[in-house]
């Protein structure tokens, strides 16, 4: 799965939705309960935090599908069998990340591609650890 654009949030970003409740089964009538950041979900810290939207289907099986946004922490260190964000040889790419015998590996999460091993001459960055998944439903 490609990366097809990044935004950069801003510190100064902010988005609040209400928490609607019904009252009752058969009320067609909602009220707020209360507010809700929901930067606090998915940007507790937005100077580390952007967004990617990506292309392709390597990474079906978890539950991230071509054109979804994917919200990235920049500043989290990958830990294995993490979603992350590579930079390999001039590419980025969506995979998870895998430590096994020593050796770094990329993989996919759809059985039509097969695993990256990552080769010392390679060029390869971790840019991120992927916290969130959006799409539409």
């Amino acid at each position: 799965m490609k990366v097809k654009k990044i935004v950069e949030l801003k510190s100064t970003f902010s988005f609040e939705a209400p928490i609607l409740k019904a009252e009752g089964l058969n009320s067609s009538s909602m009220n707020i309960a209360q507010m809700f950041d929901l930067n606090s979900v998915l940007a507790p810290n937005p100077d580390s935090i952007y967004l990617v939207r990506v292309t392709g289907e390597s990474m079906i099986n978890e539950g991230i599908f071509d054109g979804d946004i994917l919200v990235v922490n920049k500043s989290e260190q990958p830990k294995d069998g993490k979603v992350v964000i590579a930079s390999l040889n001039g590419e980025m790419a969506v995979k998870t990340y895998r430590q096994i015998e020593g050796k770094t590996y990329l993989f996919s999460a759809n059985e039509k591609f097969l695993p990256i091993e990552i080769l010392p001459f390679w060029q390869f960055d971790i840019q991120g650890v992927v916290k969130h998944v959006i799409h539409n439903v």
